[in-house]
């Protein structure tokens, strides 16, 4: 509730930084009481969980305004445009105030075919209060999906309190809520014995946004009728893509801008962005290969997710605090508080919007950030991990 007063009266998005104190003090009180907490009744759970996220729908969305790119890139496939050929900053007429809304217009768009669809839908209702609302509807679907495949009570009861999930899915609406929504009931599915069911909840979630994909493999061997499942799932992508294919090798345009060019208080880049641009290239391979390294090593989709999740957020040269859920979800899944107690002190890289310059619209990320961030992060990280080390999936 306090957080959402800070952004109903933040004149503008310096101001929004102050939830990051109310942030951290909320995170540390939800730490320290609920893991104590046994209650598994769902009705209860869920009511808990709708509470803290229904106070931040509504709230400006000054923390990120991802959500009109998504509003746009809907309105735009649904008038028959290519968001992969055609950046918002070429289509003036089509809701041009919307459209002066949208972050770096003149690149296309980065997302996967179902992302897309989901931006189309959210497009019908065409306001952010409309996003943030039906992302946090979907979020309610994690705690239960954390007591299904955990059998405790306390990672759905951390992750329906925790303020990281709750304010970038009900105010930032953020894409990969839903993405991580799916791949949070696929590995619930797979651990109950649900195989068929698994494949499909990943897949879904690798349509929406690519990193629960890299999870398919770990559930191959298992997988009844997969070479079927596969061929379905590889119809189902290409039927979704179907009104952006004709972009052909335009379909990476955007995402090659990010990858290549985009870079926001990650944990190990700063170091190495003095060795130039072509250091990105060894971070990705270190990353697929401990991708490589957990598929060997596990056959748990939870555990392959904890270790790529945890991978993604230390080696990517972006780290916003929505990419934190990444790690903090399977953490839970697995039994584990890390990356719970992590994400609060990454809440804090918020505070670059106190640099914020209302007249440009602009905002420069200062050095001190890093050191308020991540040492605490990566200080609470070896802490928890100290003392559950035997902590596994059941």
């Amino acid at each position: 509730m306090i957080c959402a007063t800070i952004l109903h009266q933040a004149p503008d998005r310096g101001a929004a930084a102050a939830i990051v104190p109310v942030g951290l003090a909320w995170g540390a009180a939800v730490l320290a009481l609920g893991s104590r907490i046994e209650l598994r009744h769902w009705g209860w759970l869920l009511l808990a969980a709708a509470l803290v996220r229904l106070p931040l729908v509504g709230t400006p969305p000054l923390l990120s305004d991802d959500l009109y790119r998504y509003l746009f890139e809907g309105l735009a496939l649904a008038a028959g445009h290519n968001p992969f050929t055609e950046a918002p900053a070429g289509l003036p007429g089509l809701d041009d105030a919307l459209r002066a809304q949208v972050n770096h217009p003149e690149i296309p768009t980065v997302y996967p075919p179902l992302a897309l669809w989901w931006f189309r839908l959210l497009a019908l209702a065409a306001t952010p209060t409309a996003v943030q609302g039906a992302t946090a509807l979907l979020d309610l679907v994690v705690p239960p999906a954390l007591l299904i495949a955990t059998r405790r009570a306390w990672p759905a009861w951390i992750y329906a309190l925790h303020p990281l999930p709750a304010i970038e899915a009900a105010c930032g609406g953020h894409i990969d809520v839903p993405a991580i929504v799916a791949a949070t009931v696929g590995v619930a599915a797979w651990r109950r014995g649900h195989r068929g069911g698994a494949w499909w909840a990943l897949g879904l979630g690798g349509l929406l946004k690519l990193l629960p994909a890299v999870l398919l493999p770990a559930l191959w061997r298992r997988l009844p009728r997969r070479q079927l499942q596969l061929v379905a799932l590889l119809a189902l992508a290409t039927a979704l893509a179907l009104p952006v294919l004709p972009a052909g090798p335009a379909l990476l345009q955007g995402a090659g801008a990010y990858a290549s060019r985009w870079a926001f208080n990650g944990c190990v880049y700063p170091w190495l962005e003095p060795l130039g641009p072509a250091v990105r290239w060894p971070l990705v391979g270190l990353g697929a290969s401990v991708g490589a390294l957990a598929l060997w090593r596990h056959t748990d989709p939870g555990e392959v997710w904890a270790l790529v999740g945890a991978a993604f957020v230390l080696l990517s040269p972006t780290v916003h605090p929505w990419y934190v859920l990444w790690a903090l979800v399977p953490s839970l899944l697995c039994g584990r508080r890390g990356w719970a107690w992590a994400s609060l002190p990454l809440l804090g890289s918020y505070a670059v919007l106190l640099a914020y310059d209302p007249q440009t619209g602009q905002w420069a990320e200062a050095p001190w950030l890093w050191w308020i961030t991540w040492p605490p992060a990566l200080l609470l990280l070896a802490l928890a991990y100290r003392s559950e080390p035997s902590a596994t999936a059941p």
